[in-house]
């Protein structure tokens, strides 16, 4: 690459036209389903990409039918899909799956029902090993949401009525072999809690919000938070309400490690439902009709990728608010681009969404790219094998920086590796003579002077004539 990366960022940002609405990269049909919330609810996420940033693999789930559910990848950046069924539970049915990665493999939580009482299992859907059960309650267990941490402990909530009202439930697992003690992290008699979401901030911070109806109280809704730091739970905080005014269907960023709190519900204050937006960049608008079940995927300052469902027009619909930090905000409605049929439930995770498309069975379950803001060129086809990896990360004082390539990728030529900001400068550059093609460099969070650098979002990019890859890098106080 002759010209930096923030030059050719500014040139494609300024050549763009700046108007209302703006086009995905690309989009595609990941399959076919037979109920139209097949990619509800939003509370867990339905798609997320293997690292690093430039993601070739991604993974989905979702529901087919009333009792089963359908796991889909794809290994060419969403383009192409191959989908297929899977028992997640030991009574052979699924609801209301949600998954996150780890080390490249996806785990999947969803809800079995026997005799009429779900529980909450946890599996990976590309083994053959028995689902591997998370709850243990005399009640209803329902609507999970998981987040992997970097060390592959598995972080799973979700509501259960076992007291004789809704709760929500947390506990920590290992994946096939133990589950920690399970802590109600409501805890609250009164109320019915409902719709967790689960995200992981500042580092390794497990960070969870639910919705709350508290019937004995004039202002009766409300969204919480607590979160769970070096094995210690926070004290209940409130990121809105107490009000009279319905608040609904809270929703967290898919995030691991960002510094900055992302989150989203439907507020009612207009006097209809509008997608309220916390924290990050904010988002969404009002508009006549009812906007429900919004989502967020948000970096820092830098970029933010919003969606909700919306009936403004007299038909359901799904709204897109993108926003990049030297471009603004830029939006355009699904059914401009995508077909004149009804659109359902968004999920979205960097800078990808699914969502459930159609006005009678079969429904389409379908998928589009937004694409980055921040340039990279496109990657040439090379076989072989190509990885590049970064531990620990986040990380506070330094980092091990580690790449290999092998194959035909072992045959390129200009191999560099450089570290660059959110805004696409290059703040660290690594000597060329010690990027050969395996090897390992340690980064202590400096910049080519020397000096320490702040907290923050960054990129490592292992770079040739035909190969680039890519990973964020969070870098701690």
């Amino acid at each position: 690459m002759d010209r930096s990366i923030v030059i050719l960022l500014a040139m494609i940002l300024l050549a763009a036209p700046k108007v209302p609405n703006a086009a995905p990269l690309y989009y595609s049909e990941i399959g076919t389903t037979y109920v139209n919330y097949a990619t509800a609810y939003s509370n867990g996420h339905k798609i997320v990409p293997v690292p690093p940033l430039i993601e070739d693999t991604l993974y989905t789930v979702y529901a087919y039918n009333d009792e089963t559910c359908h796991f889909a990848y794809s290994y060419d950046r969403g383009q192409n899909w191959e989908s297929q069924a899977f028992t997640a539970t030991l009574w052979g049915n699924a609801h209301n799956p949600s998954l996150d990665v780890h080390n490249s493999l996806p785990y999947v939580v969803s809800r079995g029902d026997s005799a009429g009482i779900g529980e909450v299992f946890l599996k990976c859907p590309l083994d053959w090993s028995t689902p591997q059960r998370i709850s243990y309650t005399p009640g209803h267990s329902t609507l999970p949401a998981i987040a992997i941490d970097d060390s592959g402990n598995m972080h799973i909530v979700w509501q259960d009525d076992t007291p004789g009202n809704q709760e929500i439930y947390y506990c920590c697992a290992q994946y096939d072999t133990s589950v920690s003690d399970i802590v109600n992290v409501s805890n609250d008699s009164g109320a019915s809690d409902t719709y967790p979401s689960i995200g992981i901030y500042n580092g390794n911070e497990v960070h969870i919000i639910w919705e709350r109806y508290n019937p004995n109280s004039y202002s009766p809704y409300s969204i919480p938070r607590r979160y769970l730091s070096n094995g210690n739970w926070s004290d209940e905080e409130l990121l809105a309400g107490e009000t009279h005014i319905p608040l609904h269907h809270p929703n967290l960023d898919y995030s691991h490690g960002e510094e900055n709190l992302s989150a989203t519900w439907e507020d009612s204050t207009s006097g209809q439902f509008d997608a309220y937006f916390y924290g990050g960049n904010g988002g969404g608008w009002s508009t006549p009709g009812d906007s429900r079940h919004p989502v967020v995927s948000t970096m820092d300052t830098i970029w933010s990728y919003t969606y909700w469902e919306d009936d403004s027009e007299g038909f359901d619909d799904i709204y897109a608010y993108l926003y990049h930090c030297m471009s603004g905000w830029n939006s355009y409605e699904f059914r401009d681009f995508y077909a004149d049929e009804d659109m359902h439930h968004p999920s979205v995770a960097n800078c990808y969404v699914v969502w459930t498309q159609g006005n009678t069975p079969p429904y389409k379950v379908m998928f589009a790219c937004e694409g980055y803001p921040t340039y990279i060129k496109e990657t040439k086809t090379v076989s072989g094998k190509i990885s590049l990896s970064i531990v620990p990360n986040p990380f506070k004082h330094k980092t091990d920086i580690r790449w290999n390539l092998e194959g035909e990728a072992s045959e390129i030529a200009g191999l560099s590796l450089r570290i660059y900001d959110a805004l696409g400068r290059v703040v660290k550059q690594f000597d060329p003579q010690t990027t050969k093609l395996s090897g390992r460099v340690t980064w202590q969070g400096d910049d080519t002077s020397c000096k320490r650098l702040p907290r923050g979002t960054y990129f490592c990019i292992l770079e040739s004539d035909k190969v680039i890859q890519l990973h964020k890098i969070v870098m701690l106080k």
